[in-house]
């Protein structure tokens, strides 16, 4: 879940976040809301898809 001190008011599909919070839920906090298509062109080494093991992860980039 998106942490409600951050400024995002609505649920994106993707978003890029820093901070992972632990409390009575979980929560990501400091992010923003980022277009799939950015991962590929800012770091291709690391969204190498014949890298990524079958599932929901790779379906999903592989939509993109």
């Amino acid at each position: 879940m998106i942490h409600p001190s951050t400024v995002i008011d609505s649920k994106p599909h993707w978003v890029l976040y820093n901070e992972f919070v632990l409390t009575s839920r979980n929560y990501i906090r400091t992010c923003t809301v980022i277009e799939p298509e950015w991962l590929f062109e800012i770091a291709p080494e690391y969204f190498d898809l014949a890298e990524f093991k079958s599932g929901e992860t790779l379906r999903r980039l592989e939509r993109v």
